[in-house]
């Protein structure tokens, strides 16, 4: 390894290491839901549209540029290596379906409360049918979105364990707890689907320092 890749390696890693941090950051300063009904709902979400906007904007831009180095880490790996390609192709495809679910539940459902907050009450049964439809698409593609993440993390344990064992156990562990806790929260288990959040930062925490560390 060259010097200068090994710079750039020191980089990357360093930069995951500051997304885990930023992750955690923004899911702790996630908006509190408190409301009983549909009436106090909206009042909460067009009073925190900004909070929503920044934390759940935040999220996309901490995924497009975890994606950027993982696309490097997959190189390190070896570009002709299956888990490698498959590590970040997996996880390409779950940011894309993250990313969505944070635009509708971060973006979308709080202009909706903004715009219907003063409408008659005869608009309130179609702003209830949006609500849902929103609802359900978020209660789908989150999950969905964590499921792929972790099986590219799983795919990268597994092409990591020749380099490294440490970091490849733990990717693989990290990976295969992400992916249970996606298909728990499908089945109504939200809370696990926060834990497997904070394992996705708990990977790009892994991640980092193997990149830091010329590890990989």
């Amino acid at each position: 390894m060259t010097d200068q890749t090994a710079d750039r390696s020191r980089m990357v890693g360093a930069v995951l290491f500051a997304t885990a941090i930023a992750s955690a950051v923004l899911l702790l300063n996630h908006p509190a839901e408190s409301a009983t009904d549909f009436a106090g709902m909206l009042k909460e979400e067009a009073a925190n549209q900004i909070k929503n906007a920044v934390v759940h904007g935040g999220f996309t831009v901490v995924l497009a540029i975890q994606l950027a180095c993982y696309a490097i880490f997959s190189s390190r790996l070896g570009w002709q290596r299956g888990l490698a390609i498959a590590g970040l192709v997996f996880f390409a495809i779950g940011a894309a379906l993250q990313t969505a679910s944070l635009v509708v539940d971060g973006l979308v459902i709080p202009q909706l409360a903004v715009r219907y907050l003063a409408s008659p009450p005869d608009h309130l049964p179609f702003a209830k049918s949006l609500f849902v439809l929103c609802g359900t698409a978020i209660q789908f593609l989150m999950p969905m979105g964590l499921f792929w993440q972790g099986a590219g993390i799983t795919a990268w344990g597994a092409a990591a364990m020749r380099l490294v064992r440490a970091g490849g156990l733990a990717g693989l562990l990290i990976g295969l707890a992400v992916m249970a806790g996606a298909v728990a929260a499908l089945a109504g288990q939200m809370v696990l689907m926060m834990l497997a959040i904070v394992g996705m930062a708990l990977w790009a925490a892994v991640a980092g320092a193997l990149m830091f560390r010329r590890a990989i």
